[in-house]
């Protein structure tokens, strides 16, 4: 019965702390649908190529906007509950982990610019305001940072799903969220300016992880620059698979940042009709 009664309790938190993440991060339970008689995905398999080849080579002249995480409603809660020791070891793991994701862009992506700000904003950015939103090494927001690109798509750590939107006119996309079924986490998702997940053939996500061309390790494994975070990002990470991700960060970034290239270098020449011009945003 003891038994019984853990594993129930067990499940529960698991839940709870779902909901927690989805919140904070502007992500909705999915449920599932079966998308592919949705009229979002008429025409799907014949355009999706076309459209994939010209988002790579607007995205070559344009900018990757990459979204942190600030975690801000669950460590507000804690302490509006008293856990105040909690928050705080929240409030700097995240810091930590947006140091080191921040670094990996840095050093092994240069397929385009990248601009990065926070969750809490995303409003905003889905509204395209792409100034006083941005903000710099130190992670405070500066007013001087603008993104003057046309085109950009947006990068992200998260979950990554069986997507339920095919391809959809700009028009329809600004009222859509995703409902598909969840499929599993990746350290790079990429989306459009609306935040809906894209399709293949683009290079849309990042699990593994790539040989970090640009990085210099120290005796210990650790990248020189931010060895320290490193340090204590193991010393206060939520479990080991945490840590393991954020030292991998940097080879992640690489292997995206690869696959950008080889897609582009593919398909730059690849001729696009003005008939998907309305899908590529």
């Amino acid at each position: 019965m003891v038994q019984k009664l853990n594993s129930y309790l067990a499940i529960l938190f698991l839940c709870l702390s779902f909901v927690t993440y989805a919140q904070d991060e502007g992500v909705t339970r999915p449920d599932y649908k079966n998308y592919r008689t949705d009229s979002t995905f008429k025409n799907f398999s014949k355009i999706k190529g076309m459209v994939a080849y010209a988002q790579i080579n607007a995205l070559k002249n344009g900018a990757l906007l990459v979204r942190l995480k600030t975690n801000s409603k669950a460590i507000k809660t804690l302490k509006a509950k008293g856990n105040i020791d909690l928050a705080t070891k929240m409030e700097r793991e995240t810091q930590l982990e947006n140091k080191i994701i921040m670094s990996a862009y840095k050093n092994e992506f240069n397929f385009c610019p990248v601009y990065f700000f926070y969750s809490d904003v995303s409003d905003s950015v889905k509204k395209s305001v792409l100034s006083g939103v941005f903000v710099d090494s130190t992670l405070n927001v500066n007013e001087a940072i603008v993104c003057n690109a046309s085109f950009y798509l947006i990068a992200e750590s998260g979950v990554l799903y069986n997507s339920s939107i095919g391809i959809v006119p700009e028009s329809y996309a600004k009222s859509l969220s995703e409902q598909g079924s969840a499929a599993r986490e990746a350290s790079i998702i990429v989306k459009n300016k609306y935040f809906i997940q894209l399709h293949n053939p683009f290079p849309y996500f990042q699990i593994k992880a790539g040989v970090a061309v640009n990085s210099k390790l120290n005796k210990d494994g650790l990248y020189d620059d931010i060895a320290n975070e490193l340090t204590q990002y193991r010393k206060i990470a939520r479990n080991s698979d945490d840590f393991k991700q954020m030292k991998n960060m940097r080879g992640v970034v690489a292997a995206f940042n690869k696959s950008l290239v080889s897609f582009y270098n593919e398909h730059s020449k690849e001729h696009v009709g003005p008939e998907i011009k309305e899908f590529v945003y």
